[in-house]
């Protein structure tokens, strides 16, 4: 199938798949006239990809992941411990924005106690 069709049946633009083919990702055959093909694997790889970065995956790490997925040598507790170790970064990175977020009311506090207030009128 064209890039069209592959970007049709799996809901990725056709620039996304350009670039995860160019990362390597995707693998594409070409054609004579030098048309990318993609066959019916590609789909469910293309599938996995979308869903690996909706989750916050790098490109480096399902690279990494990738081709063993699409030979089918992933097993269930390696899909686990990717999954896990995506839960610790993602609790370190709220754990670093709650922080970052306590500092930013504290110089809102800080600021809000040397704002001037306005005299009081006496009667």
């Amino acid at each position: 199938m064209k890039v069209s069709e592959l970007s049709r049946r799996t809901g990725v633009s056709i620039h996304r798949l350009r670039r995860w083919e160019a990362a390597g990702l995707v693998q594409a055959h070409r054609d004579g006239r030098g048309v990318r093909h993609f066959d019916d694997a590609a789909v469910r790889v293309v599938t996995f990809v979308a869903m690996a970065r909706d989750l916050g995956f790098g490109l480096d790490r399902i690279g990494r992941i990738a081709p063993g997925y699409a030979a089918g040598r992933v097993s269930i507790d390696e899909y686990v411990g990717h999954l896990q170790t995506r839960l610790t970064e993602i609790d370190a990175q709220i754990a670093e924005l709650q922080e970052q977020r306590r500092r930013v009311v504290d110089h809102v506090a800080w600021f809000d106690a040397r704002r001037p207030h306005p005299l009081e009128e006496s009667p």
